[in-house]
């Protein structure tokens, strides 16, 4: 059976270490460092670091999905109203270890890449939500998990919240939908 809850502060370094293994032979990050070694210990640093940077930020909330007592996925949910941490945030906890762990050509490349590319989630207007994070973990995969959790938990989190859509691609409907 499938338990959703949030994810409590003891488990930002093994939630952390979850999404940066679903993450280590993912093209999005391959391209710009293309060292495995490299790459996932970059990731480990990275992921890490936006964990504990976002987890008390107002207006993001992160959920695990937890099968036989083991976190399975973990999400990230960023409401309207939230603030990626400030550049002076990401320095104090820890953005330079980051640069040495990747590169610094390698991941100021990455980074502006992912600016771009994130700049209309930050911009959403209304009441509109958008998922940061979505990893399941590597021994999980193709189960399921993640549909699952978008569906029973994810959205109506969402819809609980007040939200009128997760990300521009999932509109609530107030209405049945007539065929």
């Amino acid at each position: 059976m499938t338990v959703y809850k949030k994810m409590a502060r003891e488990e930002l370094n093994e939630c952390s270490l979850l999404a940066a293994e679903a993450f280590y032979d993912y093209e999005y990050f391959s391209i710009y460092i293309p060292n495995d070694q490299r790459r996932k210990r970059f990731l480990d640093t990275l992921l890490q670091l936006e964990f504990h940077a976002n987890y008390d930020k107002p207006g993001t909330v992160f959920l695990t999905a937890r099968e036989d007592d083991h976190i399975a996925a973990v999400a990230q949910l960023c409401a309207p109203d939230f603030k990626k941490p400030s550049d002076a945030e990401y320095i104090r906890r820890g953005w330079v270890h980051v640069l040495l762990t990747g590169g610094l050509r390698q991941v100021n490349a990455w980074h502006t890449m992912e600016m771009q590319a994130s700049a209309p989630c930050h911009e959403l207007d209304g009441k509109n939500w958008y998922l940061s994070l979505l990893t399941v973990a590597k021994a999980e995969e193709g189960k399921g998990i993640g549909g699952r959790f978008l569906n029973d938990c994810l959205i109506p989190y969402v819809r609980n919240a007040g939200g009128e859509a997760l990300n521009p691609f999932y509109q609530f409907r107030t209405q049945p939908q007539i065929l």
